[in-house]
């Protein structure tokens, strides 16, 4: 038999997909909705991490529940709504995507709004070449991991404007100083064409035709990670470790910043997911030079993307490109610790 469709903005779409489709966006209108009243109550009664005591839920719900509402329900409802948020920015701006940068400045602008991975964006080489000069492709290749409008938006919603601006101003550095370093070292680009179709790894997915899904497809993606960081919030809530955060192990001091910047260089973190990573941690005193360069190095290589970039690039030119993403990192690091 065949399953009957119907038409949802201009696609046919069958009725269980349809049912789908309507349960997503009840559940983003009430996510929604959630997020509106926990962001008016904490502003009207002036209410942060420091002083929740003063939160009603605090005070009216145990201990253990009111660290899974936190840690939890409040951080699902946050990604599920900003997900669909960055969503609906990456369709706008794909529109556009016929017109190719020019310059390293326009091919960052660029590049912070495609909504791709590390690996998912070298095979953009390939179809770029020839179109633009070697920096600008790098700045490309560099700046569309680091920013896109999932981790804009989940930088600002979970980890707030200091992170989040942080986190911006940063990417273009980095970008910046990598395409600059590449364009002069580079010589002949040479680009074997299995490369581009080495995929994303199986982590990236093709854009849902649909809002809701896609929204929802991403989102579900992310939710190991979710669990995960709760899971991690509510253990640093019980053993208490932000006087050790704030000077022990985890300091801001040279030798820190190196281990967690080497530490995210092999690691595969896509769609904000070291974002959520890092929310347990920034909370209980995370110096904030450390989580961006954690942030930098996490998601602008990782072991795949750097297999895939020596075949695109060369050896050279890839080992130059993951030094310089480290030593970017680290400097950053050292200078926003210092000024904290």
């Amino acid at each position: 038999m065949t399953a009957s469709l119907a038409r949802v903005d201009g696609e046919a779409v069958p009725d269980q997909g349809r049912l789908k489709r309507q349960l997503i966006q009840w559940g983003l209108v009430l996510s929604a909705l959630v997020w509106a009243a926990d962001v008016t109550y904490k502003l009207w009664k002036d209410i942060s991490f420091v002083n929740r005591e003063q939160c009603v839920l605090f005070r009216a719900l145990p201990r253990p529940g009111f660290l899974v509402f936190e840690y939890f329900f409040e951080t699902l409802v946050i990604v599920f709504v900003g997900t669909f948020i960055a969503v609906w920015l990456s369709r706008r701006f794909l529109r556009f995507r016929r017109w190719f940068p020019r310059n390293p400045l326009t091919a960052f602008a660029y590049g912070s709004l495609l909504p791709v991975c590390s690996c998912g964006v070298i095979p953009l080489v390939e179809s770029a070449r020839g179109k633009m000069g070697f920096a600008t492709l790098m700045a490309l290749v560099i700046s569309a991991p680091l920013l896109s409008p999932y981790i804009i938006v989940m930088s600002f919603s979970v980890l707030g404007p200091t992170y989040g601006l942080l986190r911006i101003a940063s990417a273009f550095i980095l970008t910046m100083v990598s395409a600059a370093v590449l364009g002069l070292a580079h010589g002949r680009l040479k680009a074997p064409a299995a490369a581009a179709a080495a995929g994303c790894a199986g982590q990236c997915a093709s854009p849902d035709p649909d809002i809701y899904l896609e929204t929802f497809a991403i989102f579900r993606r992310l939710v190991p990670y979710l669990l995960v960081a709760g899971a991690l919030g509510v253990g640093l809530e019980y053993l208490g470790p932000r006087r050790f955060l704030l000077g022990g192990g985890f300091a801001g001091g040279l030798p820190e910043v190196l281990i967690w910047t080497l530490v995210g260089v092999p690691l595969y973190f896509c769609n904000g997911a070291e974002v959520l990573f890092l929310r347990p941690l920034v909370t209980h005193g995370f110096p904030m030079g450390t989580a961006i360069s954690f942030s930098l190095t996490s998601t602008a290589v990782c072991v795949t993307s750097i297999a895939m970039l020596l075949r695109v690039i060369g050896v050279r030119l890839t080992l130059i490109l993951v030094g310089v993403v480290a030593a970017v990192s680290v400097a950053l690091a050292l200078l926003i610790n210092s000024l904290a």
